[in-house]
């Protein structure tokens, strides 16, 4: 992650303490697609957010000594790619690279660039097989905006909630977690996200960042939302939604 300098920093502490004790690595995701000329990389095999389908061959490359900088923009990489749960009882699906924002503070619009959704049939078949899945408990939505998902589609968020609930066993052994959504794209359907929220087969959870309390500093952060329009996220989907769990980021 390379959304503000911390994250950065742990990632150099890491690729340093790699170095000290003589491991081969590769560094994948935001950060080399950032700013590949970081001198912390020097002499590491980078991966690019796009070049995910590609890192078996970095890795055999760099098992074998050679350095490998896969950094190259290119279509979305295909949603059923081979993988590994980090927790077999989660099963996590992207629903998008890059965003819509141009947020002053943040380098992951450099990185990832602009949005790019998932067609909503392969979204929707990847949760049907997870859902299939008898370890799988819980099916998690994940994108830089979830909120904004479709947008350069023509649809809209609440279009593939109710698609993928609709796969989802009846039983409630699987239930579906939304990811976080920035104000901008939540404004013009939150009668519909709250209406999803409320579905048994869904956690009644979502995070929405306000980040600052002051339209002055929103603006200078170029959030694209004012205080006030947090607020009537927040106290639509409060009322709506009469269980909800509301996250946001200060």
């Amino acid at each position: 992650c390379t959304v503000k300098n911390p994250s950065e920093v742990a990632m150099v502490n890491i690729v340093n303490k790699g170095r000290r004790v003589g491991k081969p690595m590769v560094v994948a995701g935001c950060v080399p697609q950032g700013d590949k000329k970081i001198k912390a990389l020097e002499g590491i095999s980078l991966l690019g957010v796009s070049q995910i389908d590609r890192v078996v061959e970095a890795v055999e490359e760099t098992l074998q000594g050679n350095t490998v900088q896969l950094l190259s923009k290119k279509s979305l990489p295909r949603l059923d790619l081979p993988k590994v749960r980090k927790n077999k009882h989660i099963e996590i699906i992207p629903l998008s690279t890059g965003c819509l924002g141009s947020c002053t503070y943040c380098k992951t619009k450099h990185a990832r660039g602009e949005l790019g959704s998932y067609d909503p049939e392969a979204i929707v078949g990847r949760a049907r097989t997870a859902a299939e899945d008898p370890d799988v408990r819980e099916i998690w939505l994940s994108s830089e905006d979830t909120g904004a998902y479709g947008r350069d589609l023509g649809i809209k968020l609440p279009y593939l909630l109710r698609r993928i609930v609709a796969v989802l066993p009846k039983d409630g052994r699987t239930r579906l977690r939304v990811g976080m959504s920035n104000p901008p794209f939540m404004l013009d359907t939150l009668d519909e996200i709250a209406e999803v929220l409320n579905h048994p087969l869904v956690f009644s959870y979502l995070h929405i960042p306000v980040q600052s309390g002051s339209n002055s500093v929103l603006g200078g952060m170029n959030r694209e939302y004012t205080v006030e329009e947090f607020r009537k996220c927040a106290d639509t989907l409060l009322s709506l939604v009469p269980d909800l769990e509301l996250a946001t980021d200060i």
